[in-house]
């Protein structure tokens, strides 16, 4: 047995050690199991507090250079680790990481809070601090941010509160890990169909996968539809049975919300309960309170009113459209008020007629590699970035695809695109920083990883439907505004600006997906290799213009004003997230017929410690982004003026959070953001 050990603590070791290969290294996936990320783990939290211990214990008075920098320079070895332990705990559940990181979770929340919380180390930040004055503008940044997160992390508290801070950070931690772990095994669930005449309307791939789904599982002849977005999403849409709709809305709005194995009921009580105890002993009156001061809203007032603000006139015009879709319910036959199974499916009818948009014909030009073709080529028309893919690197699973990102002759970074479902991975879309770009000592670039779930067909193509092609311009535009970081230092790169402009990059890259040139050039047919007709082309746009953003719509504002109001009720107190969503929606009159995108016990954001009180940043970004795009509009060359391009990288994508995120956009747009460019964006003022 001790053999056994020394072997798993060589091998854990060499997880600790700097990445091995090209471009400052590389993530070394092929050497890492979870039994090894859980030990290197352990040891990176003692070599991250001996270098800690390090700097309290230098004799010499603290300067930016031995205390505050000598800070952000430490701890490589446990970022290292928390790279892959967060790729395998979020892509590859399997082989006992979900028990590993319901283990670490509260072990990584307490170095965090036993570094926070040190006296010694918070006695040199506060000189440092006073002196401020003679460092350069984004030491200062830095200094603050570092004293700022230690106040939040309670080092200004007495030693027995500390002690509870952390005993409840401990505990959130671990239950957050329990609901996320929960949310993805409710994927595995299905609905069983065993009529053919209950697929009528499907297309054609939906029926494959499934039929192929029900023989992996072990009853051929029949159907499966896993609880999954695009197979839940497949059905809604295009199913002519209102008994097979009915079924499987039943199962993804029911996610995680009825006794048994994935049940998170208990767990968002707990969590949000917690949240507001932790924020009372840290002087806040409520937890939203808390999460949006350091953000670029500052009050959570600030936050819910331009959600509560929209909300009438997003509601005013979703009872006009459901009026209308009733209209082609009824000439559909269907007799009586359309419910929330029906919704999705009259709306693709709308499409069709109203519109001239068939959703199954743009999937056939939507193919996974005409649509990255088409994101890389207009990524290098604005700013000038080539992509080349690289075949001879390690990563987390075969279907990975790993691409360079250069600029003027040299790399500026690596994405890692893990762009297709499977089991093991959760059930989302997102980006991961897994490397901040730095330029303290030398150039370091950052890698990112871009995660989706498109599902792969029977014949092995991926076709997306326009909203997922969507997803992948979203989710790229937060690589790019990662690797394009020039911040010095790695705490002030661009995943740590304020939360409520994170949305803006990635929500501003949507937008070129919706160039007709840039269609025309790129969708081809997946087996003709005919070009996107005009027709579908105007229709994506006519459908954008129509449907707008995901945030001017009721399924997004309503959980988005659940998140802050259920936050804004954890003062300390026993909160009841349920109890809470069902009594806003009353108050609301949130239509019966639309499902919220999420609801509390399968709402991924709401119960991440990043977005958690956070969710309206969405809205808040959609306001950015409109500004962002009348400075587009407004020049010669349109969504590619260079001039106006290189402003725009070298305002706000390069300066992350060197640069305070309304001193960055005021530095693009020569004033604070305009909150009617939204509204005149799609014509809302009026209604508003």
């Amino acid at each position: 047995m001790t053999g056994v050990r020394e072997t798993s603590e060589v091998d854990a070791e060499g997880l600790l050690a700097p990445w091995p290969g090209p471009y400052g290294g590389l993530p070394p996936f092929d050497q890492a199991t979870p039994e090894r990320i859980e030990r290197a783990m352990h040891l990176a939290i003692d070599r991250r507090r001996e270098d800690v211990t390090a700097i309290v214990d230098n004799p010499n008075a603290a300067t930016f250079e031995n205390t505050v920098l000598a800070l952000e320079k430490s701890g490589r070895a446990f970022r290292r680790v928390e790279t892959l332990r967060a790729v395998f705990a979020s892509t590859r559940m399997g082989d006992g990481m979900v028990e590993a990181d319901k283990r670490l979770a509260p072990l990584i929340t307490a170095i965090e809070d036993e570094i926070a919380q040190n006296s010694r180390l918070f006695t040199r930040i506060e000189a440092v601090l006073a002196a401020r004055s003679a460092l350069e503008p984004d030491q200062v940044q830095l200094v603050e941010r570092v004293h700022r997160h230690m106040l939040r992390r309670g080092a200004a508290l007495t030693p027995a509160k500390r002690a509870e801070l952390t005993e409840l950070n401990g505990r959130i931690a671990r239950l957050q890990a329990e609901f996320q772990s929960n949310l993805s095994k409710s994927g595995d669930e299905v609905v069983w169909a065993v009529d053919a005449g209950e697929l009528e309307g499907l297309p054609a791939s939906a029926i494959a996968s499934a039929a192929k789904l029900a023989d992996d599982l072990g009853k051929p002849g029949i159907w499966a539809i896993r609880n999954t977005r695009a197979a839940v999403w497949s059905v809604l849409q295009f199913a002519r049975s209102r008994t097979l709709r009915q079924r499987v809305r039943d199962m993804w709005v029911g996610r995680c919300a009825a006794e048994g194995a994935c049940d998170n009921r208990a767990l968002v009580k707990a969590i949000v309960t917690l949240r507001g105890k932790a924020a009372r002993l840290l002087g806040y009156p409520t937890f939203a309170h808390m999460a949006v001061e350091p953000r670029m809203a500052k009050t959570p007032e600030a936050a819910l009113d331009p959600l509560m603000a929209i909300w009438s006139p997003v509601r005013f015009e979703s009872l006009v459209r459901l009026k209308d879709l009733q209209v082609i319910a009824d000439a559909d036959g269907l007799g009586e008020p359309i419910q929330a199974w029906d919704y999705l499916f009259y709306r693709e009818a709308h499409r069709r007629m109203r519109l001239g948009f068939d959703s199954e014909r743009v999937r056939e030009y939507l193919e996974v590699n005409n649509v990255l073709a088409a994101l890389f080529d207009a990524m290098g028309r604005l700013h000038q970035v080539q992509f080349r893919e690289l075949n001879d690197v390690a990563r987390v699973h075969p279907d990975v695809r790993v691409f360079e990102v250069s600029r003027d002759g040299s790399a500026i970074g690596v994405i890692y695109a893990d762009l297709l479902a499977r089991e093991g991975k959760m059930p989302s879309s997102w980006q991961y920083e897994m490397r901040t770009p730095e330029h303290i000592d030398e150039r370091v670039i950052g890698l990112s990883n871009v995660c989706t779930n498109f599902q792969r067909g029977p014949d092995g193509e991926v076709l997306l439907g326009w909203e997922y092609a969507n997803v992948l311009f979203h989710e790229f535009g937060h690589a790019l505004h990662m690797l394009f970081s020039r911040a010095r230092y790695p705490s002030l790169g661009s995943m740590q600006v304020a939360w409520d402009v994170v949305e803006l990059p990635s929500q501003l890259n949507e937008r070129w997906l919706f160039d007709p040139p840039l269609l025309k050039r790129h969708m081809r047919h997946h087996r003709s290799g005919a070009a996107m007709p005009d027709d579908l082309i105007q229709g994506m746009i006519r459908v954008r213009e129509d449907e707008r953003v995901a945030s001017l719509n009721l399924d997004f504002l309503a959980p988005a004003i659940v998140d802050m109001r259920m936050h804004l009720a954890a003062n300390g107190e026993a909160v009841d997230p349920i109890a809470i969503e069902q009594q806003i929606y009353d108050e609301l009159g949130m239509p019966e017929a639309i499902d919220a995108v999420f609801r509390i016990p399968c709402q991924h954001h709401s119960f991440t410690s990043a977005y958690a009180a956070g969710i309206y940043s969405y809205l808040w970004a959609d306001v950015l982004v409109a500004d962002v795009l009348e400075a587009f509009g407004a020049a010669e060359g349109g969504l590619y003026d260079a001039a106006v391009a290189e402003h725009w990288r070298n305002t706000v994508l390069t300066v992350g959070a060197s640069v305070p995120a309304e001193t960055a956009f005021r530095h693009f747009r020569g004033r604070a953001p305009d909150p009617e460019a939204l509204l005149r964006r799609f014509q809302l003022g009026a209604a508003a």
